[in-house]
């Protein structure tokens, strides 16, 4: 039976891609350490000078069951096959919204026996946790996020916007000082597609990278809760994003 915090690596779950393994606990999703740097002061103590947000570990603690070593061999060459990717999705059962980013640094087996219990460690390097995509639709001027369900910042994935009447440029701002530019018109109808991912930006499924100015925002372009976009024209608009939570 399927755990109710069973581990997912890279699209694949664990519990229901091997017989017999059963993941038993998570630990770390709640941790994080900050590291400081300071001097030492001539009196008592040190000035603060700046910090830092780690990366974190989770430990996953499971369960493989097995009839024969030959079978045991077999889960645990399935096992350590699916744990050999690099730099992948990380998510659990009881929190089926959200997902990590990492990587598997240990496998461990506490014992020798048919049935052994072991441990499965994952190094996060970016510590944060991100909800699966979702997206704003809608027409007009404005778009705004008080759903936005966190206080970190975060890029979208991608805009789309699609001008009601011809535009001789498209400009995308935010009311925190973030700014998009693309200088070309653009007619009515035809689609402006901006990816924050890839750091692309298409007309009608054309490139027009470069027409965007250097004075957009494009790397760091965030958004949160108390986010509002303005658009320079009337428009349908579609944007992606992940809510980012620590």
């Amino acid at each position: 039976m399927k755990s109710q915090v069973a581990f997912s690596y890279g699209g694949q779950c664990l519990d229901s891609n091997i017989d017999g393994f059963t993941t038993l606990s998570v630990a770390g999703r709640g941790d994080f350490t900050r590291a400081v740097t300071a001097t030492d002061l001539a009196s008592d103590g040190a000035k603060y000078l700046s910090s830092r947000l780690e990366s974190k570990k989770l430990t996953i603690k499971f369960f493989l069951k097995s009839v024969s070593l030959t079978d045991l061999t077999a889960k645990l060459g399935k096992l350590k096959w699916i744990l050999s990717a690099k730099n992948t999705t990380v998510s659990f059962a009881d929190d089926p919204l959200y997902k990590y980013v990492g990587t598997v640094t240990s496998v461990t087996l506490d014992d020798t026996t048919l049935h052994p219990t072991g441990s499965i460690e994952v190094t996060l390097s970016d510590l944060y946790c991100y909800s699966i995509a979702q997206q704003k639709t809608g027409t007009g001027k404005t778009v705004a996020f008080i759903d936005y369900d966190s206080e970190f910042p975060n890029v979208p994935l991608s805009v789309e916007f699609t001008p009601s009447s011809a535009i001789s440029v498209f400009q995308m701002t935010s009311n925190q000082s973030k700014r998009f530019l693309l200088n070309q018109s653009v007619s009515a109808g035809k689609k402006v597609v901006v990816d924050f991912e890839t750091l692309s930006c298409t007309v009608n499924g054309a490139n027009v990278l470069s027409s965007v100015s250097l004075n957009s925002n494009f790397a760091d372009f965030t958004i949160d809760k108390n986010t509002v976009l303005t658009f320079n024209a009337d428009g349908r608009y579609l944007v992606r994003f992940e809510v980012k939570k620590l």
